[in-house]
């Protein structure tokens, strides 16, 4: 009886597993699709869709009832109707390349821009380091001039101080002399 038991069981997990794996189904949604026309997909609940257009729009059913409706009574209409619901749908049309070229438009300006900021980027770098290049050799300049004033006065004292020698000098020479006469 256990074993019949257990048996059942086992049975029931197998088949509850086998219907998860099978609802997991993936549908996959063309790249042609975006150019289709005719009826729609119908998107069911608890469905994965990969979708390899670029463009989908998603509608609830009371709207997509709703356009459809819309459709059917404007095209049984006339003429006039008939042409003006193909001039909408080509200015929509228009507005949507329209738009796709303003993003690629929008994209290539902002490639620019990066373009643009790398090299002003790489610009300032460059005008830093001369700076500071130009910053050390200020300094060392300034450096080298104080040694050289360092220089010229210690120079100048050493002159004066030869003169007062030579002067003193000469006043001793001068007074040995006097005092010899």
């Amino acid at each position: 009886m256990k074993n019949l038991l257990f048996s059942f069981l086992l049975m029931f997990i197998s088949f509850s597993y086998g219907q998860v794996t099978d609802s997991l189904k993936i549908i996959e949604i063309p790249e042609s699709y975006a150019d289709r026309q005719g009826k729609p997909f119908m998107v069911k609940k608890d469905s994965l869709y990969l979708f390899k257009t670029p463009d989908i729009y998603l509608v609830n059913k009371k709207s997509f009832l709703a356009l459809e409706s819309f459709y059917k009574n404007v095209s049984n209409q006339n003429d006039m109707t008939n042409a003006l619901l193909e001039n909408y749908t080509k200015t929509l049309r228009r507005n949507i390349e329209l738009e796709s070229r303003l993003k690629i438009n929008f994209d290539e300006t902002d490639a620019l821009d990066k373009a643009i900021y790398e090299r002003t980027q790489a610009t300032l770098t460059n005008t830093q380091k001369a700076l500071d290049y130009t910053i050390n050799s200020l300094e060392k300049a300034t450096n080298s001039l104080d040694l050289v004033e360092k220089n010229v006065k210690r120079q100048r004292k050493k002159s004066v101080f030869e003169k007062v020698l030579i002067g003193l000098g000469g006043i001793g020479i001068g007074v040995l002399v006097g005092v010899s006469l």
